[in-house]
């Protein structure tokens, strides 16, 4: 079994202990597992539901640009879900708009020296168990499949280095352009790497989302971003539903 991630949090000891009655209140739920897959927002935080805004807000900007969708630390691979449904309800019949899920799915295999060490930054962190990668895809394919143009395969998961993989996808593709690119591999070497490996196939109006940028616990990423955009060349944004997120717009 994968090695449980616990995040870093901004909750007072209060507020944690008061969740603990949502998590009582979950497992005694009274209702069947149908109902449940429909009535989600019963049971999800103001603080989840404010990272679904987020992906809303940042696919709403790409909608009249072409190009694919690609996100660099999958992890459980909730956005990427989310993205798949989103394209069913924003652009329904837009099949080239394809989701590239980059992840090893084993964790981190080293922390670089830009990168600061801690105890979710670490080896072998975030990696998600065996056979995951496969259980991901199957869930994928569910939804896609549940919405328009389902019998058209939309998206792939690509497992191992993304420094390695992200290139060979491009040469294996060369006529792939992207309209979005989210990062959330925290670590300086792969961040920079797919940063420079991408530049050249945005389109311009995409955007470049980053969960970490300017954070103190990830410098690593922060630095990949200096040393190939940096924050003069592209405009800067923040997101309006979680204020840590940031986005850079290509121009």
């Amino acid at each position: 079994m994968a090695k449980p991630i616990t995040s870093q949090t901004q909750s007072s000891e209060k507020a944690l202990a008061v969740r603990q009655k949502l998590f009582s209140l979950f497992a005694s739920r009274p209702m069947p597992d149908e109902e449940l897959l429909v009535n989600m927002g019963l049971y999800i935080r103001s603080g989840a539901l404010a990272k679904l805004l987020f992906l809303n807000e940042m696919y709403e900007k790409i909608v009249q640009l072409p190009g694919v969708i690609m996100e660099f630390g999958v992890w459980r691979g909730q956005s990427l879900i989310v993205f798949e449904n989103l394209r069913a309800v924003h652009e329904p019949y837009n099949h080239a708009r394809r989701i590239y899920g980059f992840d090893t799915f084993d964790g981190y295999p080293e922390i670089g020296q830009f990168d600061k060490r801690s105890e979710i930054i670490s080896e072998n962190t975030y990696a998600v168990g065996d056979d995951y990668e496969s259980y991901l895809d199957a869930l994928i394919d569910y939804h896609e499949q549940e919405n328009v143009m389902g019998h058209i395969k939309k998206h792939a998961l690509i497992k191992g280095d993304a420094s390695v993989t992200c290139r060979q996808l491009l040469s294996d593709r060369p006529e792939t352009l992207i309209a979005m690119a989210y990062f959330d591999m925290a670590l300086y070497k792969p961040t920079k790497d797919c940063l420079e490996t991408i530049l050249p196939r945005m389109v311009r109006g995409g955007i470049i989302v980053f969960d970490e940028l300017s954070h103190p616990d990830y410098p690593g990423e922060t630095q990949a971003f200096m040393e190939t955009i940096g924050p003069q060349r592209f405009d800067i944004a923040r997101s309006r539903f979680l204020p840590d997120r940031v986005f850079v717009t290509v121009r």
